[in-house]
């Protein structure tokens, strides 16, 4: 039976008082209880930036800042977000519009050096399925990534040694051939220290898996792309060649290069075993992240100005961002690999690697500004000429 409308209003404000007594506001001028939201993330407001001249002249000489100086909470001479005139960058998945005539293709044209060893790795580690051979000369792609959990048998963990011999993984890099890998130039000198080993195909640096076989190897020569300067992260990619040829497993091996300027998709993915946050230890497990490739004009506009690369972002760089969860790679991911997963159009369960690019630099940990990455088609040149130059 239906209550009187007096009833109703009566008990209704009871109920209001009961609840108001049980959730009294906070007092006026004090805040009220924090929102029990997820981990708070750094954001660009938590970076500090050097001290200017003051900033009372808005005319005087670009003021520069050093990733070096950067410091973590608060907002003091944080440069100002740019007005941006143009669309945002492409949502995750949002592939890019085909470049002005397709991809560029001539008949008869042949093979790069990479893809041909490539193909020979692969055909070495599955003799038996001419499938997957197929699917890893295959240079069609539409764009569509297929993401599965699984290992990354080209992903390289590169060490320093230590007091008492003890090694110690600072950067990442990438097995492109039997005995080179792939990593940045910057790698190669950390405190004025050369690193001395590689551990390829491992998924925990601290603690033995038994789902992989690691190889453990030693550097036998150090090879920094001849434009590098340390002052600058230009042309940040060296080649790091081993002692000994590892032995090809699906658990190690070689990652292919893409070869074209574009890109047929706007989702890459980064990976490293380094920390997942702005001061924090590294995880010393590979973990990887997708991220939506920024266009270097966006990236331009986006970046504050940096003395460590006076003329921006390169065409032989690339921007990444994770504009979803903000995830990011951080210390000890550098000279990892930015790649394609793309899955085999006749073994669709078997993910074929396109290294992209190397894990360069960044402002700040998740700080809202993308990262940059060394784009590896504008070295094909030199890294073929130096790791193939016996073939």
């Amino acid at each position: 039976m239906a209550l009187p409308l007096p009833l109703l209003i009566f008990f209704g404000l009871c109920y209001l008082t009961v609840f108001e007594a049980a959730h009294p506001p906070p007092p006026r001028g004090q805040p009220g209880p924090p929102e029990r939201s997820a981990i708070h993330f750094p954001v660009e407001s938590d970076i500090l930036f050097p001290d200017s001249d003051g900033g009372s002249n808005e005319s005087a000489e670009k003021m520069w800042y050093h990733i070096n100086d950067f410091r973590y909470g608060g907002e003091e001479n944080r440069p100002k977000p740019k007005r941006k005139h143009h669309p945002p960058p492409p949502k995750p998945g949002q592939p890019f519009p085909p470049p002005p005539g397709g991809f560029k293709k001539k008949k008869n044209q042949r093979r790069r050096i990479c893809e041909e060893k490539y193909s020979q790795y692969v055909e070495r580690i599955f003799p038996n399925d001419t499938a997957v051979a197929a699917d890893a000369n295959d240079a069609d792609f539409d764009g569509r990534i297929l993401v599965r959990p699984g290992e990354y048998p080209h992903m390289a963990a590169v060490g320093f040694e230590a007091d008492g011999g003890k090694i110690e993984y600072k950067c990442g890099g990438s097995l492109i051939s039997e005995n080179f890998v792939l990593t940045a130039a910057h790698c190669t000198s950390i405190y004025d220290l050369a690193p001395k080993w590689v551990r390829i195909g491992d998924l925990n640096l601290v603690a033995e898996e038994r789902t992989v076989e690691p190889q453990l190897m030693r550097i036998q020569e150090i090879i920094t792309h001849p434009a590098y300067n340390k002052d600058f992260y230009y042309d940040d990619i060296a080649l790091l060649k081993l002692e000994n040829k590892v032995k090809l497993t699906v658990y190690v091996r070689p990652i292919r290069l893409w070869i074209f300027s574009e890109l047929p998709t706007t989702i890459a993915f980064a990976m490293g075993y380094g920390a997942t946050a702005f001061a924090k230890p590294m995880t010393n497990r590979l973990t990887n992240l997708n991220l939506t490739i920024v266009p270097n004009a966006e990236c331009n506009q986006e970046l504050p100005a940096l003395a460590e690369t006076p003329n921006g972002v390169l065409d032989s760089q690339i921007c990444g961002q994770d504009y979803n969860l903000n995830r990011d790679t951080c210390q000890g991911d550098s000279g990892g690999p930015l790649q394609l997963n793309l899955p085999g159009r006749r073994r669709r369960e078997r993910i074929h690697y396109h290294l992209i690019g190397i894990t360069s630099y960044g402002v700040f940990c998740r700080s809202n500004y993308p990262s940059v990455y060394t784009r590896v088609s504008s070295y094909l040149d030199w890294i073929e000429q130096t790791t193939w130059s016996d073939d």
